[in-house]
């Protein structure tokens, strides 16, 4: 397997880090994950502009442009052969910053649950620096951790108001009514949320940007709670922390069908230029 560090491609066992960089110790780094399917990197241009954007927020200084990075996605999926996979960015900091991508295996997700819900778990605590994909992952890996414990899904992070905002590497979202409802601010903006309102825009569902409380959520003040994100698309929540939340979800059904859609409309348009 091949990976790219600093725009050279390497072997994969060559792509290590210097444990005495600094900005390695104190984890000063942001990140992105594609989705690659059939051998093309969906949403590639919004994947790279959200990692611009996630260095810009940390005043991460670096000469990299949009197009060279789209370049190299491009190479390490032609040299690896790749046809499906998740293929990951990362940039660490510093006064000379270390660009890495590789591959991983693409999660994969039962068929049963899109139709019957998963189990998820909340847990107390707030993202640093929400609007920005960095490997500030402590966070996210004690409350997946927990959620795996619980033979959970993920883990619905709660802040200190008590509202839901996000999940460990999802974006979060429930009907109140007819109306979708989903936080603004302080949450990682997804290429998949983008998806999601998209689709929701072209079903001619009214969407409300305001905040749960995990309170109202659990007293079934709203219906057909759902998550989504790059790899899984769409996917009902059935219960929280042990709770039933829904049986039903035709909506949320609707929705992770029409952002599959748009991910086959990504894929012919990547093949159209490819002719």
């Amino acid at each position: 397997m091949y990976a790219i560090r600093n725009g050279q491609l390497i072997e994969e066992k060559e792509a290590v880090v210097p444990i005495t960089q600094r900005e390695v110790f104190f984890n000063f780094s942001v990140y992105e994950s594609l989705k690659v399917l059939e051998g093309a990197a969906l949403f590639a241009d919004d994947h790279v502009e959200r990692f611009m954007d996630s260095a810009k927020i940390l005043g991460m200084t670096h000469s990299y442009r949009r197009q060279e990075l789209l370049g190299y996605i491009n190479l390490l999926i032609e040299k690896n052969k790749s046809d499906e996979a998740t293929l990951k960015i990362q940039m660490i900091g510093g006064t000379t910053p270390l660009l890495f991508l590789f591959l991983s295996p693409l999660p994969t997700y039962q068929t049963e649950w899109y139709n019957a819900g998963v189990s998820v778990i909340s847990y107390r605590g707030e993202r640093i620096f929400p609007r920005a994909k960095s490997n500030c992952l402590l966070l996210n890996y004690i409350a997946s951790r927990e959620a795996a414990a619980a033979g959970a899904l993920d883990a619905l992070l709660v802040n200190r108001k008590g509202e839901v905002t996000e999940g460990t590497r999802s974006n979060f979202y429930a009907f109140e009514g007819d109306t979708l409802i989903t936080a603004e601010d302080d949450i990682l903006f997804g290429v998949t949320r983008k998806l999601v309102l998209k689709a929701a825009q072209k079903k001619d569902i009214t969407v409300k940007f305001k905040m749960i409380t995990l309170d109202d959520l659990l007293e079934g003040r709203y219906e057909e709670p759902f998550i989504s994100s790059t790899s899984m698309g769409a996917m009902p929540i059935r219960q929280i922390d042990g709770k039933r939340t829904g049986s039903q979800f035709p909506r949320v059904r609707s929705i992770h069908q029409a952002v599959k859609g748009f991910e086959s409309e990504e894929l012919k348009r990547i093949k159209s230029l490819l002719k």
